[in-house]
């Protein structure tokens, strides 16, 4: 998608709408907006498992919602969200595991009582 203006006010209810239709599995039109387009096709590559897709997407709408809050985004791309949700996962764990290196080197530091 172009990085071009985007109004919020009428971005927003032509989202819901569309996530509502794709959450469903049933389409009530037969014409979308280029950014739709982009949008479906870019959930299309995404999602894979059935059981998971429905929880996915409607995460996925709600950070989208909260996102076109601040006027003038574009609706990000579902591939969008799921890397945001691997960085802050990997993130995550990153900080555990120092958290876990630095127990070790404490415990190794401690003198042993006997």
């Amino acid at each position: 998608m172009a990085d071009i203006f985007y109004d919020s006010e009428v971005i927003l209810p032509r989202f819901n709408r569309l996530m509502q239709d794709v959450i469903k599995g049933s389409f009530q039109r037969t014409s979308f907006e280029p950014w739709e387009v982009q949008l479906l096709l870019d959930i299309q590559g995404c999602v894979e498992e059935v059981e998971t897709r429905r929880d996915l997407l409607k995460r996925y709408q709600k950070a989208v919602q909260k996102q076109l809050g601040r006027r003038g985004q574009r609706p990000m791309l579902l591939s969008e969200y799921v890397e945001s949700l691997r960085s802050r996962q990997l993130a995550r764990l990153g900080q555990q595991v120092e958290t876990e290196r630095s127990r070790q080197t404490a415990d190794e530091e401690q003198p042993a009582v006997s």
